[in-house]
């Protein structure tokens, strides 16, 4: 006789623990199919979208700041009022602007 906890060897309870692994392990193996075919994209795109999000918002906020500091640097360091400082960055801004548009693809009509 089995003590109680220890299970017994019978043959015939084989069969239906084999069979049971077997459509667990084929119930687990369609889960991880399935989900690496939809739940991981959608993971990989959502970390993707808030991550540009994050670097738009701080790219913007520095380069916020680094257009008061220059300009402040300017004011600091021309003489006059603040439209030395107006008038060296619209023309660094004028001229950027044409440099742009003279790099521009044209397109053939």
């Amino acid at each position: 006789m089995a003590e109680a906890g220890t299970p017994s060897h019978d043959p015939h309870d084989e069969e239906p623990r084999d069979l049971a692994s077997r459509v667990t392990d084929h119930i687990v193996d369609a889960v991880g199919a399935l989900r690496s075919r939809t739940t991981e994209p959608l993971l990989t795109a959502t970390r993707a979208i808030l991550l540009g999000t994050f670097v738009a918002i701080a790219g913007s906020a520095v380069l916020a700041l680094v257009g008061i500091g220059l300009f402040r640097l300017i004011d600091t360091a021309l003489p006059g009022e603040s439209w030395s400082a107006h008038l060296v960055l619209g023309a660094a801004c004028v001229a950027a602007g044409a440099w742009l548009w003279s790099r521009r693809t044209r397109s053939v009509d």
